[in-house]
Formats: structure tokens, sequence, C-alpha cells
């Protein structure tokens, strides 16, 4: 089915960016202008654990120049993402230093691929770097950022140019926690291994090890940099030249810069 968004240019000129099955720069010339070198963002907006499975993403442009309007096609996996809104973002960049609103556009009608588009309409352009639009979805597992893909965009300048949309960033979209965290091992007591979930605000150096009640290191679960996240390791029991250990109490302990923390379980045989 034939999508359209209308791009006003300065001169007064209508340009209709037609998309025939997400071929949106069908029957475009690309003219090149001010936006060569812009690059679009996508990253998750919602912090925390999601129970209820909503997704919510920002779209963004940096190095954006004399901007009036923009266009591009958003493909998905409709099995595992249902769409459910697209909104301008509050203080969005296409309104910076204007009072009036944008003509904003967004189309769902294929499964599987959102097409989406603005253009100013007060003669002015919109320049530097800032949010566009807010995305929600409905999500069924873990989203990762190579379920979305940028098809293909344009970028039209004050003048009327028009810059291919080539330079896109997919953000990781797996929840991000408020604060550091370490969880209590489960099960717990446990035989032979026990599951334990902790939690990174922001990327970092992580350490997770074992120890038994004289203090001496028994097991390194973790020692690496990761990115923010929800997480979880599993331990087996075993040391780390993989013997079984006693029976007993063992503590845990997880350092990520300033914080630290440290829990307690038990093995029983």
């Amino acid at each position: 089915m034939k999508r359209a968004f209308v791009l006003s240019i300065c001169t007064g000129l209508l340009l209709t960016v037609s998309a025939y099955a997400g071929e949106i720069t069908n029957g475009l010339e690309i003219t090149g202008g001010s936006n060569t070198f812009t690059q679009l963002q996508i990253q998750r907006a919602n912090t925390g654990a999601s129970e209820d499975g909503i997704l919510k993403m920002h779209v963004s442009l940096r190095e954006a120049k004399n901007l009036k309007g923009y266009g591009f096609v958003l493909n998905y996996d409709p099995a595992k993402y249902e769409f459910v809104e697209a909104k301008e973002a509050t203080g969005n960049l296409m309104n910076a230093g204007s009072e009036q609103q944008t003509l904003f556009l967004s189309s769902n009608k294929t499964p599987g691929q959102l097409s989406l588009g603005a253009m100013k309409v007060d003669g002015k352009a919109a320049s530097g770097e800032g949010t566009l639009v807010e995305l929600t979805f409905r999500v069924m597992g873990t989203p990762i950022s190579t379920d979305f893909q940028v098809a293909e965009g344009v970028l039209v300048d004050l003048d009327g140019k028009i810059d291919l949309l080539s330079n896109v960033e997919i953000g990781n979209l797996k929840a991000r926690p408020n604060d550091f965290g370490l969880g209590q091992n489960m099960p717990n007591p446990f035989n032979p291994t026990t599951s334990i979930g902790y939690q990174l605000p922001e990327a970092g150096k992580v350490k997770l090890a074992i120890y038994n009640l004289l203090g001496q290191e028994v097991r390194v679960l973790v020692n690496e940099a990761m990115d923010a996240g929800y997480y979880t390791v599993n331990w087996d029991g075993k040391d780390e030249l993989g013997r079984q250990v006693a029976s007993g109490i063992y503590l845990y302990r997880m350092q990520s810069g300033k914080f630290a923390q440290s829990q307690r379980m038990m093995l029983l045989k």
C-alpha cells in the first residue's frame, strides 16, 4: 500500500516522499545537502524491568544542520513486537526555537514496518542534537538492538536538498536498572547449583566472587567490563580448580566501581 510523507521545502515546493514496500527513496533525487554526517540514534527510553512488557524507545538526531524535515522506515519482527504508539518527544529537536508544532506523520499499515516523518512549517530549520520521537511497543522476550533496522531514510534541509540517512546507531535495548544491586541466590540452600542475580545502572568493571567463612577466595564467577543491565550467573559449587567444595555457608561479593555488596548462601549435600 502506498504511504506518503509530505516534506515542506523553504522555497514553497512540496516534495512527496512515497514508500512502496519500504522503499521510501523511490523517485527521489538525492541532491546532497547539509546533513551528510547527521546521525540517527535509537535508544531505550524507560528504565527498570518492565513487567508489563512495554518497551519505549527514543529516536534522536546528532549533528543536524538546517534541518527542515525527515522521513525513514523502521523494520522490526512483528512476531516479537506489537506497535502501540509513535509520538513526538517533549521538547523535540524539530520544535527547538519555535512555538509552532511540526507536521508529524506515522504509518504502521504493513506488519513489522513503521514509517515516520515530520516537517517544520514555520519557515525555520533545526540544528544540533536532540530527541525526535518516542516509540512504544509491546514486547515478548528480551529486546535486543538487532531486532530493529532502519531500512532507509532521508533528511531535507532548509534549501530543499536531500541527504540519505546512512549513519544509524541502535543502542542497547535491554532494561537499565536505576541502582546497583546484588540479589539473594536462588535456590538457597542449594545442591548442586544456584543462580545469583545482579544489576548495573551503568557500564563498568564487575567482579563477583565466592568466599569461604575464613575470607579465602573460592571462585571468581565474573571479572570483566559489562554494560548496564540485569544479569544472572550460576555457581556449580566448585572451586577454581574444578573441585567440589564442602557443605557449609559461603559468602559471595560483588564490586563495581564504588559499589560493593555481599550476601550469604548455604550449600547442602
